[in-house]
């Protein structure tokens, strides 16, 4: 007989790309980074001239929390649109909020809101890059190059699928590009017979055949 013991801890995931699955982002606070533009200058981070300030500001923290750790016991209000499993990621940050008190309950009710809404809208937008692969891997049977003109057709016709419409209108070449350049594909100019025109080439169906590995790995290993 054994005794269960439960742990938990705040795991910190980095990938590149829309690389994580939505079952991570709808547990997560999503922090993304944008690279930085040519008139931008930042300070270089030095870990041994930022220790002793880090450390210090470490002590403080762990001091204010020993102090206020005794009125961490009622539950925070949450904010409208954040429930169920971005409730419970949010609500330490918020009841910590809540006891620094001043301009932070608000603050951070903002923050909630605003990063859940962007999580779900790019948790959706992942769910459809995995439609679409899956679909184009489809219409990629038995061909070796296949035009844009001719992926858009075979898109647009595809049972239960909802290329035929997306925000009102059908997919369109760029709408097609836009998808596909998280996973690293890029329409060329592919010979077809005696013509040639943009389109795709075999290589992209072979990365999509893939189906069972993960999203992410999936996304690394595309050209």
């Amino acid at each position: 007989m054994s005794d269960e013991a439960v742990g938990r801890a705040p795991p910190r995931l980095a990938g590149k790309g829309e690389c994580l699955p939505d079952t991570v982002l709808s547990r997560a606070v999503v922090v993304r980074m944008r690279r930085r533009a040519p008139n931008e200058r930042v300070e270089p981070f030095r870990r041994r001239v930022a220790a002793a300030a880090g450390h210090a500001l470490r002590d403080r923290l762990a001091a204010w929390a020993a102090g206020v750790a005794p009125r961490l016991t009622a539950w925070p209000a949450m904010p409208d649109g954040v429930v169920d499993r971005q409730a419970d990621v949010w609500e330490p940050f918020i009841a910590v909020a809540d006891a620094a008190g001043g301009q932070w309950p608000e603050l951070a009710r903002v923050t909630a809101v605003t990063v859940v809404r962007d999580t779900r809208g790019r948790a959706e937008d992942a769910s459809m890059g995995v439609r679409l692969l899956s679909d184009l891997h489809k219409i990629f049977e038995g061909y070796d190059v296949r035009s844009t003109e001719t992926l858009l057709k075979e898109l647009h016709a595809c049972p239960e699928s909802p290329w035929a419409e997306v925000r009102g209108k059908p997919l369109t070449d760029r709408g097609l590009a836009d998808r596909l350049r998280p996973f690293g594909v890029r329409p060329k100019v592919v010979r077809l017979g005696s013509t040639t025109a943009r389109g795709n080439a075999a290589a992209f169906s072979a990365c999509v055949r893939m189906s069972n590995v993960p999203l992410c790995d999936r996304q690394m290993g595309m050209w």
